[in-house]
């Protein structure tokens, strides 16, 4: 028996008021059933508290330690624009 997943978000990031980060975990959408963990960057609106449109979209691997990593790595590069 196949054990059932979800997707979750592990991780969210608001960058000088000015971008949203948010990881989540989540079923790729691949011929085969692979799950992995997706970073993904928008601009935010702080006063609307809306996301814009995205900047950026990355793989962060399987595993939650490296994609901790991947988005803290994103979140400093963002917050030296």
């Amino acid at each position: 028996m196949m054990e059932e997943r979800k997707s979750y978000q592990l991780i969210a990031s608001y960058v000088k008021q000015k971008y949203f980060i948010s990881t989540i975990y989540r079923q790729a959408s691949t011929i085969e059933p692979m799950w992995y963990f997706e970073t993904i960057i928008w601009e935010w609106d702080n006063k609307t508290k809306e996301r814009g449109k995205i900047l950026e979209m990355e793989d962060s691997g399987t595993g939650e330690e490296q994609a901790i990593e991947n988005h803290c790595a994103w979140a400093k590069k963002f917050n030296c624009l």
